[in-house]
This record gives C-alpha cells, structure tokens and sequence, in this order.
C-alpha cells in the first residue's frame, strides 16, 4: 500500500499522515480537531470540511435503447444546464447561482409542462452544502435559489445532505447517484 504523505494544519500544529489512522485524524481536522465540530450542515456553528473519497456512475440513455438492454430505466433526466461563475475557489455567486435554478426550472416547466409550485411539495433537494459561512457559502447559495425560484412553496421541499455522513468527495458526483436512489427507492437520507 503506498500512502501519501499530507501535512495540514490541524488546531495550529503542523500534522504529518503517514498512516491511515493518521490521515483520518488530519482529515478529520481541517477546521475542527473534533469530527462532531466540523460536520454540521445547516447549522450557525458549521466550520471545516471532512473530505471524503469515492466513486459513483450512472448510465444515461435513451428509453430505446434501456429496452434493448431489458431494463427499465430508474429515472428519466427531465432538463439539465451547465455553468460556472469562476467566482471564487470555495464560495459561490448567490445570485448566479439563484439564475442559474431560475434557467434550469422554468425550462422544465416550458418542456415538459410542469408547475413549480405543484412540484416543491413532492420535490427532494439534494444539497451540495458543504458546511461553509453561513452568508456567501453553498448554504447561503442553495437557499437563496430554493426561495427565490419556489416563493414560499419553497418551505415544502424537502433539503438532503450526506456530507455529514460521506465528508466531502473530490471529483464525485455523490449527490447526483443519491438523487436517483433516492427516485428509484423513496427513502431520502437524513441530514
């Protein structure tokens, strides 16, 4: 087994891992020297990250060819945009992000028919929250935009997380496997 070698601040000491046991203590301790500190999404005490590792994927295809394989597909991708403020490394552009929903929704409801309103009560939000500052962070993003784009049928949607459960993957795409579970089997985790 090779083992990189990390050095992160951990509670002002210089920590090296060169252990597993070691790199989960140093993970564990970017922002909080307690596991319990760092993981508190949605919460005015949040502070840290606990980064996470894994792997997710998911088939996307056309009905036809789902039927050519005999398997029916979980989920059906209803709409989809793509971008990116470049504003900042760790924070986000409120307000981009809150047009960026505002594009995606209304283009859904002009396609396919749908009203939003209708939706935010049988709607599950998967969060990509990763316990940043309360104003400018992802929190701040994701709940500006729920509001901004569902009025006051935002407060039936409900908000899924499992950073607190996962930490944060690097290049995974968690969130978006755990939507489609969440579709296929109707239990959504708790935050």
């Amino acid at each position: 087994m090779i083992w990189t070698l990390w050095t992160l601040a951990c509670e002002g000491d210089e920590e090296v891992a060169s252990t597993p046991a070691k790199l989960g203590e140093v993970i564990a301790c970017v922002g909080s020297a307690r596991v319990e500190d760092a993981a508190v999404p949605f919460d005015r005490r949040r502070h840290g990250l606990i980064m996470g590792m894994g792997g997710a994927a998911l088939v996307v295809e056309d009905l036809d060819a789902a039927a050519e394989r005999g398997v029916w597909p979980i989920c059906e991708v209803m709409g989809t945009i793509v971008a990116n403020s470049a504003f900042h490394g760790s924070r986000l552009d409120v307000e981009h992000i809150v047009d960026v929903m505002e594009r995606l929704v209304s283009d859904v409801e002009a396609r396919w028919g749908l009203n939003r309103h209708a939706l935010a009560p049988e709607m599950v939000f998967v969060s990509h929250e990763t316990y940043t500052p309360a104003r400018g962070g992802s929190a701040s993003a994701e709940v500006r935009a729920l509001r901004g784009v569902f009025g006051a049928d935002a407060d039936a949607i409900v908000v899924a997380n499992t950073k607190g459960y996962t930490g944060h993957p690097m290049g995974v795409a968690v969130e978006d496997a755990l939507a489609v579970k969440i579709l296929e089997t109707g239990i959504v985790p708790p935050v």
